[in-house]
C-alpha cells in the first residue's frame, strides 16, 4: 500500500516476561520463612493510576473518539463532509496540543468516527491514522507543501517509482490515470495510496462526488477502510499489526507509526 518497500519476513515482536523466584529457608527453631521475590519485566504493558489503558510494544495506545453529533448513523455519516463530523473546538484544541495541522486532524478524527459507525468491529483510532499520515507525508507537509482548507494538497504528492530499486516492483496498473505515470506505479497523496488499493477502496470523503487521492478526506477514509479490511480488528496488538502489515510490509514501519501515535495520545493525556 503506502510507499511499499522490500518485503521482509513477518517478524512479530514478542516481549518476554520473566520471573525469578528466590527462596530462603530458615531453621525450624526460627520458623520457616519463604521469601518469594517476583521480578516482572513488563516491557509490553504498564498501567497508570485508576486503571488506565494498557501500553503495548506491539501497538499504540488508542486515543478515544472525539466529540461528534450523536445523531450521526452508519448511513448518514457517509453522506456528510468528513471535515464537519468532529467538534471544531476539539479539533482546534487538539491540533495545538499535538502539532497536527488542524485540517489534517479533522480528517483523521472524522475518519475514526466514520469507521466507528460504519465498521465498528475494526476499532481504528484517529491517532493511528495520524501516525500513518505523519510517516507517509508529515501530514502533507514533507516537501514544504500543505493541505488547503478544501482538503486538497497545495501541490500533488507522488511517491517514488515502484520499480524494485529499494522498493517493491509493481508494474503499471492504472495506465497513469491515478498516479500520473503509465510506465510504473507510485503512491499518491498525503496517505500514499498505490493505484491497486485506490481502485478497490477509493471513497468520497468530502462529499463532492469525486474521490481524489490528493484530497485528505478521501485519502484518509480510503486508507482507514483498507486497514480495517486487512485486519479482523485493530483493537488487539496482533490485529493492529496485521492492519499495518497490509498497509506496508515492514515491522519497522509499524513501529514508526506506533511511536508517533503514542506521541499524539500522550499529548492529550492518554497514558
Amino acid at each position: 500500500m503506502a510507499s511499499p518497500q522490500v518485503l521482509v519476513s513477518a517478524l512479530r515482536q514478542n516481549v518476554r516476561v520473566t520471573s525469578r523466584i528466590v527462596r530462603r529457608n530458615r531453621t525450624i527453631a526460627a520458623g520457616t520463612l519463604v521469601v518469594l521475590v517476583t521480578i516482572l519485566i513488563v516491557a509490553l504493558a504498564s498501567c497508570g493510576a485508576g486503571g488506565s489503558a494498557i501500553r503495548s510494544l506491539m501497538m499504540p495506545l488508542g486515543a478515544p473518539l472525539p466529540p461528534y453529533d450523536s445523531a450521526l448513523t452508519d448511513a448518514s455519516v457517509r453522506t456528510v463532509p468528513l471535515v464537519t463530523v468532529v467538534d471544531e473546538t476539539w479539533v482546534t484544541d487538539t491540533a495545538e496540543k499535538t502539532g497536527i495541522p488542524a485540517r489534517a486532524l479533522a480528517a483523521y478524527a472524522g475518519g475514526a468516527v466514520r469507521l466507528a459507525l460504519t465498521w465498528p468491529e475494526c476499532g481504528v483510532t484517529w491517532n493511528t491514522l495520524a501516525g500513518i499520515g505523519w510517516v507517509e507525508s508529515h501530514h502533507g507537509e514533507l516537501f514544504g507543501d500543505y493541505i488547503n482548507d478544501d482538503g486538497f494538497m497545495s501541490v500533488p504528492i507522488f511517491g517514488v517509482p515502484l520499480v524494485g530499486d529499494g522498493t517493491m516492483n509493481i508494474p503499471d496498473f492504472d495506465d497513469g490515470n491515478f498516479d500520473g505515470s503509465a510506465e510504473y506505479d507510485r503512491a499518491v497523496g498525503p496517505m500514499q495510496i498505490i493505484p491497486q488499493t485506490w481502485a478497490a477502496w477509493h471513497v468520497d470523503g468530502n462529499g463532492d462526488g469525486n474521490p481524489d487521492g490528493q484530497q485528505i478526506d478521501d485519502s484518509v477514509v480510503s486508507s482507514a477502510n483498507y486497514l480495517c479490511f486487512s485486519s479482523d480488528t485493530m483493537t488487539t496488538p496482533e490485529g493492529w499489526r496485521q492492519g499495518l502489515w497490509g498497509y506496508n510490509q515492514l515491522d519497522s514501519y509499524a513501529d514508526d507509526v506506533r511511536d508517533k501515535a503514542n506521541e499524539y495520545a500522550a499529548a492529550i493525556g492518554v497514558r
